[in-house]
């Protein structure tokens, strides 16, 4: 006996090992088990299983090998732990029948929507709703929070000693999984056993648990089946309007409503832009609201504003940032909505006082929302004031109000956020989103997406010269538009108020006239042979200077500009790039000096004078071996008041310069450098001499002539009123002298940043329709770009640009000051002094505003001609001769909704709780062979359009041209579900690709850490492996966090500049430990945000699920 018991318990306790254990590895699965059991029990034919959870699409693979047995049972217990965790409460005692049975709904809903997307999967799960229909499968479940057992029964019909049975016990569930059957396979661990008494009891066991347990019936899982895409065939129209509802859902059901003051027009447009822009403030933590100039910015924000505080709760505070002559609109506007003490109002140029904590202003933590009016101002990241603004907005909320976010919130108001180059929009992006965890959908990775269009951008305008690159940078800005700019901006222009039936309606009713902006009229000067020559020559002395590029250039080289360039080296070093300085100064001078020929001839004598000038001085300094470089210090100026050189030295050593640094010999330069300013001085002698000759004004000429005849023509202007923008004081100085000494006009108002805050009243009694006085004192305004921005000018509705500005955009926002709300003229009337032939030729002034407000069309959809009459509006058209762009439509199908959502709200619920996978076969006799596939995970979704050779992406409005259907359209039984199951999954597997994957930003090929981010995390790297000190290595560890993730722009350049000084030096580096700690302790101070641990939006991407699709036949 001793030894039959030593025998069972060691030889062969092996070989049960090896036989009764399995671990789901390879050829030994629950799966392999089951279905050894069943083909090798003859007498097999009751399954009983009680599992911890059960899996429907696990069912059926089980089904097919349990062959033709008479009996399945399946008891589940329902995974209490999991559902306390996920409630975080009691939940009712879960003997409560209907309790129990919700849980197991939710469950097998899930398992569904989770299903792997097949015929055979659906097949299985409505066999296994046929077999308890039919009684063949009985399932119970067991509400027992004790019940963590997992057992499988393998039984013939009476089991007894002499009959076979077998029980399996372990870890394994009944799904893919637990059976083994999904790669790679899951750990799990399992005995199988067949010993009469170990199958005997376990078989009680399961009796006693079935007893306990509540029945599932054949109508429960009809019940449950009809609340899945396998029980109900939706239409066509539902499949439409379920997608417009996850678009727009949010929006329609905001019931937002606000108490407006007296004396506010209460507009549909305003209020829809509210609900729209507070979405997208708490989706995205900011917004563009980039309504074109003058449909009432300043009052949606307001109102906006006002929302959150009342969401937010008493305790919120605003920052309001805004150009120095906005100031009273402002605080009269938070007066009107009575939310004034909330906040606290600064210039764009002062907020270092935020930051400092000086005139009482709180702490850059204490705001919650942050509104930045013109924030096309902030567009270059390289700047002082975007580095403090971006300090300001990144850093954490230190009262967590009612809507309990951390992060501030950021409101960008601009007509014209794009005024340059795609890196405008991305720096202002970064205002409220970070690079790496961006919240826009579809976007990973924020600077990872604009780089190539950079870079792109950036190769257009070096070959603009050569060819017209026009379409090309259209193709840019309209991908940054629908991608990026569309998600997070509100902006209409008033062609898409008018091109709403209940937007013009309402406007119409309140008596608002939105004018025609008309195409511009072009000026053109002629000029007499022989002043076209003089310009001509002149043209070409300014712009064809000896450079690196033009190396047999004979005209200026604006060498006065160009000190720093030509120190020997052994001086140079103190000058950070200085030739890339020298260079650039004088590349800027020879466009100032282009643009002044261009502005009046009055104001390029004097320009040329100066030049004149300023080089002679140069020229007396070598002669005195007293060489000044100062760059802050305006020598020129102090020269210019006869400051004698030694009383300019001993100036700058009272202003904290030391002489050695400011003060060279004549022969701390190469000697090329003297011989080029007497080369300039020689042309600049010649010319002043030329145009002192010169006493004919053309272009004075033909506006005398036009302001006789055309612009104060009644049929054109009836109020009688005249706007005049140039760049330039000195033309603006020439022009009043001759509209006031020679032609006598006594009603010319002029304007410049000198006299501007003492003349708002004047300009506000004279100019703008929305006060009360309408004096006639002065009816010609002529003013610098000082009026361009946040001023009333619209009791006139005829401007003229005497010159064109150098950047493009800035013409939208001088039209933009006559048309606003309350203009009272039906058209808008925009006069060009356009740049002679000649000049255009030499600089491209046209072509390169053309390609700019090109540009800038296309990320935005502007609403009229500004620059030419060539330039073609893109209004987005997307299919038809009727012109609607997509702001149009997306407003129309808004309405469609919000009128289903009025007149239905049954029919609403219910399409909006149509189940996951919904689908629909049609036959339109159009599109056949093609699916939409609409995939969604927890941070995107995306449109697909998948057709026999391949799947690709589209846009909203692309998918809801093929969606669209009528109420009355019915779906077709499926055919050729073949191809529509292999459409919605190449969709998937795409998505998986292109998102999933991609977003993984631990990844070492980080495309978008540009060379300075990367220079400055090895600098970092370099610093923690010098240093023993933790809390140093830990700093350092923060920064690098806030690098890789893209929150702010000048840190990685500050660190870049800092290693710079230490050339990899390990040995510097460890001298200079205690130093390099400050400097990186004073960068913590100023840059703090939280790291993504602490924000609640860091979230890994959830599975992509199918929301709908739809086949055509």
């Amino acid at each position: 006996m001793r030894y039959s018991l030593l025998y069972r318990r060691g030889f062969v306790l092996r070989r049960i090992m090896s036989t009764k254990f399995f671990n789901n590895g390879l050829g030994n699965t629950l799966f392999d088990k089951l279905k050894g059991i069943a083909s090798e029990m003859a007498t097999f034919d009751r399954f009983l299983a009680v599992v911890g959870f059960f899996r429907s699409s696990g069912y059926f693979k089980l089904r097919k090998e349990l062959g033709d047995i008479s009996e399945i049972k399946i008891l589940v217990g329902i995974n209490i732990d999991d559902i306390f965790r996920k409630h975080n409460k009691a939940l009712l005692m879960l003997a409560d029948e209907d309790k129990a049975k919700e849980i197991y709904h939710n469950g097998f809903k899930e398992d569904i929507v989770n299903a792997q997307y097949s015929p055979e999967v659906e097949g299985g799960i409505l066999q296994m709703c046929e077999d308890l229909v039919s009684g063949r499968l009985q399932m119970r479940i067991h509400a027992t929070k004790t019940l963590h057992a997992k057992f499988y029964l393998c039984l013939p019909q009476n089991h007894s000693e002499h009959s076979d049975g077998w029980v399996i016990m372990g870890s394994s569930n009944i799904s893919d999984s637990g059976l083994g059957i999904k790669q790679p396979p899951q750990y799990e661990l399992n005995v199988a056993m067949k010993d009469f008494d170990d199958v005997k009891y376990c078989s009680d066991e399961f009796w006693a648990l079935w007893n306990e347990a509540i029945p599932l019936t054949a109508e429960d899982i009809e019940e449950y089946k009809k609340k899945t895409y396998l029980g109900y065939q939706p239409t066509p129209y539902e499949l439409y309007i379920k997608v417009l509802i996850d678009t727009f859902g949010d929006q329609v059901e905001d019931d937002f409503s606000i108490q407006l003051p007296d004396g506010v027009k209460d507009l549909k447009y305003q209020k829809d832009a509210v609900i729209q822009g507070y979405q997208m403030l708490m989706q995205h933590n900011g917004l563009f609201l980039a309504d074109v100039v003058g449909l009432g910015k300043t009052m949606i924000a307001t109102m906006i504003a006002k929302r959150f505080v009342e969401a937010n709760g008493k305790n919120t505070n605003i920052l309001v940032v805004y150009p120095p002559a906005l100031e009273d609109n402002w605080r009269n506007t938070f007066k009107l909505f009575g939310i004034y003490k909330k906040a606290q109002f600064v210039t764009n140029g002062s907020l270092s006082k935020v930051l400092e904590g000086k005139d009482n202003y709180k702490d850059k933590e204490e705001f919650d929302l942050i509104i930045v009016d013109e924030a096309h101002g902030f567009r270059s990241d390289s700047s002082g004031k975007y580095d403090e603004l971006q300090k300001i907005c990144k850093s954490p909320c230190m009262n967590m109000g009612l809507l309990k976010s951390s992060q501030k919130k950021v409101m960008l108001l601009s007509a014209t956020p794009l005024n340059n180059r795609p890196d405008d929009l991305q720096n202002q992006l970064l205002l409220f989103q970070n690079s790496q965890s961006c919240t826009i959908d579809g976007v990973p990775n924020l600077k990872g997406f604009f780089s190539e269009h950079i870079l792109d951008y950036k190769r257009l305008m070096r070959e603009r010269d050569q060819r017209d690159v026009t379409s090309e940078v259209d193709k840019i800005y309209e991908q940054i538009r629908s991608k990026v700019i569309d998600k997070v901006t509100v902006r209409r222009t008033r062609n898409n108020i008018l091109n709403d039936p209940d937007y013009k309606a309402d406007i119409k009713s309140q008596g608002i006239i939105f004018p025609n902006i008309l195409p511009p009229n072009e000026l053109e000067y002629m000029m007499d042979s022989d002043t076209s020559n003089r310009f001509y020559e002149t043209l070409k002395q300014l712009t064809d200077g000896k450079t690196d590029e033009n190396p047999e250039g004979k005209g200026l080289t604006y060498a006065r500009y160009r000190a720093v360039e030509f120190l020997k080296p052994e001086y140079r070093n103190k000058y950070k790039n200085a030739v890339h300085i020298g260079q650039t100064l004088a590349a800027i001078y020879r466009v100032h000096m282009v643009k002044r020929l261009e502005s009046s001839f009055y104001a390029f004598k004097k320009s040329l004078r100066t030049l004149l000038r300023i080089t002679t001085d140069m020229i007396k300094m070598f002669d005195e071996d007293k060489v000044i470089i100062a760059p802050d210090l305006k020598v020129k100026d102090l020269q210019a008041k006869n400051m004698e050189l030694d009383e300019i030295i001993e100036y700058a050593i009272t202003k904290g310069y030391a002489a050695e640094d400011i003060l060279f010999s004549a022969d701390a330069f190469t000697s090329e450098f003297l011989e080029m300013l007497h080369h300039d001085r020689e042309i600049l002698e010649q010319l002043n001499a030329d145009w002192a000759k010169e006493n004919d004004d053309p272009k004075f000429d033909k506006f005398r002539e036009n302001l006789t005849h055309k612009f104060f023509d009644k049929e054109i202007n009836p109020s009688g009123k005249l706007v005049l923008f140039s760049e330039s004081v000195d033309t603006l100085n020439y022009l009043y002298d001759r509209l006031t000494n020679e032609i006598g006009r006594t009603d010319v108002l002029m304007v410049t940043a000198a006299n501007r805050n003492r003349l708002g009243q004047t300009i506000k009694e004279n100019f703008d329709a929305n006060f009360e006085s309408d004096s006639m004192r002065y009816n010609i305004i002529i003013t610098s770009d000082v009026l361009a921005e946040g001023v009333n000018l619209h009791r006139s509705n005829v401007i003229v640009n005497y010159d064109s500005p150098w950047n493009a955009t800035r013409l939208m926002q001088r039209i933009g000051r006559v048309n606003r709300i309350g203009s009272v003229a039906p058209n808008i009337y925009n006069y060009m002094f356009y740049p002679s032939q000649q000049g255009d030729k030499e600089i491209q002034l046209y072509k390169n505003a053309l390609v700019k407000l090109q540009g800038f069309h296309s990320a935005f959809g502007e609403d009229a001609q500004i620059y030419s009459k060539e330039e073609i509006v893109k209004e987005f058209q997307m299919f038809d001769n009727n012109v609607k762009d997509s702001i149009d439509k997306k407003i129309a199908l808004l309405r469609e909704v919000r009128e289903l959502y009025n007149s239905d709200r049954e029919l609403y619920r219910k399409i909006k709780a149509l189940p996951m996978k919904s689908r629909v076969m049609r036959d339109t006799g159009k599109h056949s062979g093609k699916s939409v596939i609409f995939v969604s995970s927890n941070v995107k979704t995306e449109f697909y359009l998948a057709t026999p050779t391949g799947v690709e992406v589209i846009d909203f409005l692309e998918a809801v041209k093929y969606l669209k259907s009528k109420p009355e359209e019915q779906p077709v039984p499926f055919a050729n579900e073949e191809q529509h199951y292999k459409h919605v999954n190449s969709a998937l597997a795409q998505y998986t690709t292109e998102y999933v994957e991609a977003a993984d930003t631990s990844s070492i090929n980080r495309t978008d850490l540009d060379k300075t981010s990367l220079e400055a995390n090895k600098f970092l790297r370099t610093i923690k492996q010098i240093t023993t000190d933790s809390e140093f290595k830990s700093q350092c560890d923060v920064l690098m966090g806030y690098i890789n993730e893209g929150i702010y722009a000048q840190l990685p350049r500050y660190l870049k500049a800092l290693s710079r000084e230490y050339k990899n030096d390990r040995a510097k580096m460890k001298q200079d430990e205690y130093i390099l700690q400050n400097k990186i302790s004073e960068l913590l101070g100023e840059y703090q945000t939280m790291n993504k641990e602490q924000r609640h939006d860091a979230q890994d991407i959830s599975n992509p699920q199918i929301i709908i699709s739809e086949s055509f036949k």
